[in-house]
């Protein structure tokens, strides 16, 4: 009886949703974080995100890695892949949709950007908010037609209670275990940067592996340089340290949180990317008192502020990221007020703060 009444509900168009279980769902109480569970930095920042927003707020959250059968709720698509991947097209039109947008630019030259790009005017009318980590990603959205209403710009955070200060033994210690040697300045670089989850021989250029050789190239000329690299598909620049001589290591970790010892074996951190929604690595070397030299990218452009608390030089800048580094190594003083402002600046964005800015701004307008 109930079924018929809802067929015919829906085959004179007097009900919209997809499924008639939608009439029972309770209304807007959800907030479902959608990942692509492919082990990106999305799925993390989704952890945090709905984590914090149910410690904080009671609401229920969860991460999920399908749409489907979610009616009359918050769905949240956590990166323009998960979304423009057929998203827009299934999820069913009784949620309040969200998605985020770290990065993409109009001169990367990924097909798949250049499509997303595109779909934006379809795509943004279905939605209630579009959520970018920085200020530069919030002007290209507003270039390609998005209304200033819709954009909420929120940034990456961190958890403090993890990346933290290491000792000075503590940081001896390190530097022991993972075999730096006594005297190098040694350089991190922890992102992925090789095209797909292999080997990672072919670069992707947007991360600028290329500019990261050569700047360390330069600097091994005047320095004892040894490189620290974590991540997957890193065989570009192993092979280019390789190739110039150059001494490094490279663990893949599994668990994220092992990274935190090898950020306290660094003397410097370099971002060499030509495109960034983050990156997060900017925090995590800010809150464990590592100096950084970034490209202006993503959220670095927004943290840091050249001679106070890192370096910032243009993309593709190589002598400006040699120059900034030489002066971080060659003077303990300014790298003592580049680590304490570093500190200080990072105290803003823990993750329980960072999550409770999306309650704010995006989840809380939308639940009833």
């Amino acid at each position: 009886m109930i079924n018929d009444i809802l067929r015919k509900l829906l085959r004179n168009k007097l009900i919209r949703h997809h499924s008639p279980f939608a009439l029972f769902a309770r209304p807007y109480s959800r907030v479902c974080y959608v990942v692509e569970g492919a082990g990106w930095v999305v799925d993390r920042v989704g952890h945090y995100i709905t984590h914090w927003v149910h410690q904080k707020t009671g609401v229920d959250c969860q991460v999920t890695r399908t749409y489907e059968g979610i009616v009359r709720q918050v769905v949240h698509f956590g990166s323009r892949n998960a979304y423009f991947s057929g998203g827009f097209q299934h999820v069913d039109p009784s949620n309040r949709v969200v998605f985020t947008w770290f990065h993409g630019s109009d001169a990367d030259p990924n097909p798949d950007n250049q499509r997303m790009i595109r779909a934006l005017p379809e795509c943004v009318p279905r939605v209630e908010k579009v959520v970018t980590s920085s200020s530069i990603g919030k002007e290209r959205l507003l270039g390609w037609g998005v209304s200033q209403s819709k954009i909420a710009l929120i940034p990456l955070g961190v958890d403090l209670r993890c990346f933290r200060l290491a000792t000075v033994a503590q940081r001896r210690s390190w530097r022991e275990r993972l075999e730096v040697p006594e005297g190098a300045i040694c350089i991190g670089s922890f992102q992925k940067d090789g095209n797909g989850w292999g080997e990672g021989l072919e670069p992707k250029l947007v991360k600028g592996p290329d500019i990261f050789l050569e700047a360390v190239r330069r600097l091994a000329e005047c320095y004892p340089l040894f490189v620290l690299l974590t991540g997957p598909a890193r065989g570009y620049v192993k092979r280019g340290l390789e190739t110039l001589g150059l001494p490094y290591r490279h663990d893949y970790l599994r668990n994220y949180e092992d990274i935190v010892p090898y950020y306290h074996c660094l003397d410097l951190y370099l971002v060499t990317s030509r495109d960034e929604g983050g990156p997060e690595a900017v925090l995590e070397s800010m809150a464990t008192g590592v100096p950084v030299v970034s490209t202006r990218v993503g959220m670095a452009a927004d943290l840091v502020h050249s001679g106070d608390n890192g370096y910032l030089v243009e993309v593709e800048d190589v002598d400006g990221l040699v120059a900034a580094a030489a002066q971080l190594i060659e003077h303990p003083w300014l790298r003592q007020q580049c680590i304490a402002n570093g500190l200080a600046t990072v105290q803003a964005y823990d993750w329980s703060d960072i999550a409770w800015q999306y309650y704010e701004c995006v989840y809380k307008p939308l639940l009833q």
